[in-house]
């Protein structure tokens, strides 16, 4: 399979094997089909027949997607989930996210047979991210309370956010140029470091008071991310000056 670049180029193909999965799995009519995904019956039927979604049927072949496919049919396919149309749209984009990194992370492997030690920790440290995202989205799917579905897809985000991270380290460590500011982006820089010390005065966890745990735990990791931004932006202050 050719790297994919964006979401766009993936998600027909992501919609293709929901509709097949859902109606050979799960038996969900072609008419319910079409409601689930949002689309007319008669794409319904394009994407059942191949007619389009490029790359489904070799998408559907591997082993680390195949999984992640059933499970979002699983959610889909749950009547007692009652999501709005947008919402449903945007778990498939977020899984087609998913996807997109577990594809474009096996490309980095396959043209990295020989590895330095130091190249392979960091190649598993990718794979590890990656399990876990799939791992957090198959949770976030079946999980009924609204904010655990939170919970599950935030940590899905971080991992395919770190995995990308550490895939850009891998292939770009002997090629990184210099980091550079023009005087636009150093305005910017400044008035980012100042809402993010005024945002980190404020704690969630103090302001809202909850017994729920899966919404005390989104409310630190807030806390702890604006805490993050707070010492990232801190690390770039050097360049405001330079």
């Amino acid at each position: 399979m050719q790297k994919m670049k964006n979401v766009e180029q993936i998600l027909p193909a992501v919609r293709s094997l929901l509709a097949k999965e859902l109606i050979q799995s799960h038996n969900v009519t072609k008419a319910d089909v079409s409601k689930i995904l949002g689309i007319s019956p008669a794409a319904v039927t394009q994407y059942t027949t191949n007619k389009r979604g490029n790359y489904a049927d070799e998408l559907g072949k591997n082993r680390e997607v195949r999984p992640v496919i059933a499970s979002l049919a699983e959610h889909f396919s749950n009547k007692k989930k009652k999501e709005g149309e947008m919402r449903r749209n945007m778990t498939i984009i977020e899984t087609s996210e998913n996807i997109l990194a577990i594809i474009n992370n096996q490309g980095i492997k396959d043209k990295e047979k020989k590895m330095d030690p130091n190249t392979r920790i960091l190649q598993d440290r990718v794979e590890a991210e990656l399990r876990e995202a799939r791992t957090s989205l198959t949770m976030a799917n079946k999980i009924e309370d609204g904010f655990g579905k939170l919970l599950f897809k935030g940590i899905a985000s971080d991992s395919i956010r770190h995995a990308e991270i550490v895939s850009q380290v891998i292939r770009d460590q002997e090629t990184v140029g210099s980091f550079r500011l023009d005087k636009q982006s150093k305005r910017y820089l400044k008035q980012m470091i100042q809402e993010e010390e005024n945002a980190s005065e404020q704690l969630m966890v103090k302001l809202v008071k909850t017994k729920h745990p899966a919404v005390r735990a989104l409310l630190q990791s807030i806390d702890q991310d604006e805490m993050k931004h707070k010492k990232m932006l801190r690390s770039l202050k050097k360049y405001l000056e330079a």
